[in-house]
């Protein structure tokens, strides 16, 4: 068992990293919550897999509630949220539950989207199913949903109360899935740990310790920066260009990202920023974990990023790598973008 602390002015809480933590869940919900009503929100993929070990964990101890929604990017719409906040309405949920999160990134999305707004606040603890999750959405206090085909343009910052982590989840993983969350984890390496970065080199597999390692990463930043204004944007490397490709040809989010990387990285060499090494090195581990390495010109992505939300103001903060484990940030206005076309 591994146990991290996110450590916040406006609430920190607990990362339980342990293998099948999700038969026991009552265990470490007892820290955070006092109440009996809970209500889970998943999808229909994870309904078949966890839904009825996270109940039967819980069910001596709260009185457990759920609402299934279809699994996809898609439910992280407007109509999705809509749906789920009426369905818990009529099942008379109170300001004073919990909502748990059961599954992958889009339902830690959309559930700390709804957490923080219905009744302007509502706790909630987050069980991560997928790695992508695992390594990513699942802390930090990022929420949000899709719409106007962007990405994650409505949200909200909403942090946990606890993150429960059962890297045997990992089991049910399909292939694809799997090496969908190598993106974020070689991401982390990528921007802030070398060694991390080198462990990858030799494909392990992805255990408590790897995810912990991963983690101490995210975790850091957000500490540093809850609210996404300083260094926090550092985790967006391969996101501002992944972002823009990513609903357009509907790629997996660390897919997305992984192409995104290597974007970023022609860019960063361009300008003078990036050490040439860097692309060849980070290619190389994005192919042991068979993601994809499309080649994608950075400079037709351009007026996509105009309009992503990391335009602050008309000026777009790109994450880059100077070398292996050290990004910065590197901001850039939209008339000296649009010279780069």
């Amino acid at each position: 068992m591994k146990e991290l602390e996110v450590k916040l002015n406006t609430n920190s809480y607990k990362i339980i990293i342990e293998d099948g933590l999700i038969n026991h869940l009552s265990f470490y919900i007892k820290e955070v919550y006092q109440n009996k009503k809970i209500f889970i929100i998943t999808d229909d993929i994870v309904k078949d897999l966890y839904l009825d070990k996270a109940i039967k964990s819980l069910e001596n101890d709260y009185d457990v509630d759920y609402v299934v929604v279809p699994h996809g990017e898609e439910s992280k719409s407007i109509e999705t949220y809509a749906n789920v906040c009426e369905a818990l309405i009529d099942k008379g949920i109170k300001r004073n539950n919990l909502i748990i999160a059961l599954g992958g990134g889009v339902i830690g999305d959309l559930s700390g989207f709804i957490a923080a707004t219905l009744y302007r606040g509502i706790p909630y603890v987050g069980i991560p199913t997928s790695l992508l999750s695992q390594m990513d959405s699942s802390i930090g206090g990022k929420t949000g949903i899709d719409f106007y085909n962007k990405k994650n343009i409505l949200g909200a910052f909403k942090q946990p109360k606890m993150v429960l982590i059962d890297p045997n989840t990992l089991d049910t993983l399909d292939k694809r899935e799997f090496n969908n969350g190598m993106g974020e984890l070689i991401k982390h390496g990528a921007i802030g740990n070398i060694d991390l970065l080198n462990m990858l080199k030799n494909k392990p597999r992805i255990d408590e310790n790897i995810i912990a390692e991963s983690l101490k990463v995210k975790r850091k930043v957000v500490e540093a920066d809850e609210f996404d204004l300083g260094d926090r944007m550092k985790l967006n490397f391969g996101h501002t260009f992944g972002h823009a490709i990513e609903l357009k040809y509907h790629y997996k989010h660390g897919e997305a990202v992984a192409i995104g990387m290597l974007m970023a990285l022609r860019l960063g060499i361009h300008l003078g920023v990036t050490d040439k090494n860097c692309l060849e090195e980070i290619e190389n581990i994005i192919k042991l974990y068979e993601l994809p390495c499309d080649y994608y010109d950075y400079k037709d992505y351009l007026d996509d990023i105009l309009y992503d939300k990391k335009n602050i103001a008309g000026v777009i903060n790109f994450i880059f790598l100077t070398h292996l484990g050290e990004s910065i940030i590197y901001k850039i206005d939209e008339e000296k973008l649009k010279e780069l076309k």
